[in-house]
């Protein structure tokens, strides 16, 4: 594997769910509330199940912003004209798809749950009029924002070939290239090369700022892997995987450290 490949994305958290998960959930609460209000005001009637049903515009957020993120990881388009230009297409196109699957989703589940359904057409108009500018510019600045905030998290920074261990009362010098991983034995972290370990009293974190992170992934709440070392993934069919690296050692790559290492999968 080419260790250059790899791009960390880092997802922020919330305790065990992802950010995203949560600004959906709390966006879809308030378009509810929103229409709960709207319905007392206006003396009108309100159906929870239809305003949850028509809500779910917001969910698909989440599968389009990730797919615009692989469309331009896969692009890599260095020309800035060519940026922008992509940029509008895909935002185009990326809402009209999402205004689509959001219609045809709507009508799909009114014909199993109200009475008359709902039609395409009248779905699809409503969308288009009502959300199309929101989707348009979600996914215009999105990518811009993206690419903002992977520059400020993964700079154009220089790492150096070698790192320093305090081998007790020794400092000794250690080429990156030759660590495989770093494990954490508390209270110390064993660095691990092909033949050799050595014990340092820095923690993972530390070492994640002296390493190239394109390089050395977090892929365990105990473990940084060198990505150049891995020979094959083995899914544990939980979320979990299994790595052997060259030399056959085996590591376990933690779901809850996905976001790291997902790059790994593709």
């Amino acid at each position: 594997m080419e260790a250059s490949r790899y791009k960390t994305i880092k997802i922020p958290k919330v305790g065990t769910l992802p950010l995203y998960v949560l600004i959906v959930a709390f966006v879809i609460g308030g378009a509810v509330l929103q229409d709960y209000i709207y319905s007392i005001l206006r003396d009108t009637g309100f159906y929870i199940a239809e305003s949850l049903l028509y809500n779910t515009f917001w969910v698909f957020f989440i599968p389009f912003t990730f797919l615009i993120i692989r469309l331009f990881t896969l692009l890599k388009l260095q020309n800035k004209l060519k940026k922008v230009a992509c940029s509008v297409v895909i935002a185009v196109l990326g809402s009209f798809l999402h205004i689509i699957l959001f219609a045809s989703l709507f009508v799909a589940v009114s014909n199993l749950v109200f009475t008359p359904p709902h039609r395409f057409s009248t779905m699809f108009t409503a969308a288009l009029s009502n959300q199309f500018y929101i989707a348009l510019l979600w996914y215009s600045v999105f990518p811009f924002l993206y690419r903002f905030s992977q520059n400020r998290a993964h700079p154009d920074a220089t790492y150096s070939e070698k790192i320093k261990l305090k081998i007790g009362s020794k400092l000794i010098t250690v080429p990156t290239a030759s660590i495989q991983f770093i494990a954490t034995d508390k209270p110390y972290s064993v660095v691990h090369t092909a033949d050799q370990k050595f014990m340092d009293a820095k923690s993972l974190k530390e070492f994640e700022t002296e390493l190239d992170p394109k390089i050395f992934i977090r892929v365990h709440r105990s473990t940084i892997l060198n990505a150049s070392c891995i020979k094959e993934l083995k899914s544990r069919s939980n979320g979990d995987y299994d790595a052997t690296l060259k030399d056959g050692q085996p590591l376990r790559l933690s779901r809850h450290y996905r976001s790291n290492w997902q790059q790994l999968l593709q």
